[in-house]
């Protein structure tokens, strides 16, 4: 029987990239061994990229996109798997073009800054 993380029992939402990080640690275990895992999002109805890239995606980049296949999510609504998928996508697409990386980078550091009124 594969391992369980319940995910309500950790926080309330699948959107802030705190809460990706303490995924993150609680699933670093499991990915190092290339055990299989499954994740419950019973009960999680919001979802954000900064969570997925801070957990999902970040184990995927440190262990390889293969460990992360031993990841299995459930109970996860369509808009928070197609948060994930495009979370996971994104990481694969700039750790296989690191020029992506440099090229997002200077276009975010460009961009102008909200002034206060």
């Amino acid at each position: 029987m594969a391992n369980q993380v319940i995910l309500k029992e950790i926080t309330h939402e699948a959107a802030s990239m705190a809460m990706g990080k303490k995924l993150k640690a609680v699933l670093e275990p499991f990915v190092s061994r290339n055990e299989e895992v499954v994740v419950d999002f019973e009960s999680i109805s919001r979802f954000a990229s900064p969570f997925f890239n801070n957990s999902f995606s970040a184990l995927a980049i440190q262990y390889g996109f293969g460990a992360i296949q031993k990841v299995r999510l459930k109970g996860i609504s369509e808009i928070g798997r197609d948060t994930y998928d495009s979370s996971l996508e994104n990481a694969k697409l700039l750790s296989e073009n690191p020029d992506y990386k440099k090229e997002i980078s200077k276009i975010v550091c460009s961009a102008p800054k909200k002034t206060e009124k």
